[in-house]
């Protein structure tokens, strides 16, 4: 998938690019009401043209809220029903804690970085 650039909300961007035969949607900026949109439209396309996962990178998410939250159970829930993992990518407080706090950190793959995300989607050799 050569990087493709989602911009219909001027507080987000979304990019998606293949990593390692991985999509990675990084967003950028606010998601809130009026950007959850871009976000999940990136999701679902991310996972028409991935294999068997998607990462989520929210490194550079500024305000994530209840929105956020309920942006990325839908998200979760878009990938239980294509039989696919969604892992995401969220290093820092702002939205790691409110993940944490209402309990949905317990249900999403959380990681600190693209590449742990990376390195947990690979095989483990079996002996």
């Amino acid at each position: 998938m050569n990087e493709e650039e989602f911009q219909e909300a001027p507080l987000l961007t979304a990019r998606a690019t293949e990593v390692a035969g991985v999509v990675v949607i990084a967003v950028e900026g606010e998601i809130d009401v009026d950007t959850a949109d871009v976000v999940l439209d990136a999701v679902q396309l991310g996972f028409a043209t991935a294999g068997p996962a998607l990462v989520a990178d929210l490194t550079l998410v500024s305000f994530f809220g209840s929105t956020g939250i309920s942006t990325l159970i839908s998200a979760h829930e878009l990938a239980e029903k294509q039989n696919k993992k969604l892992h995401v990518v969220a290093p820092q407080r702002a939205v790691r804690r409110p993940l944490q706090v209402t309990g949905v950190a317990d249900v999403l793959r959380l990681h600190d970085s693209v590449d742990e995300a990376l390195s947990a989607l690979k095989p483990v050799p079996t002996e």
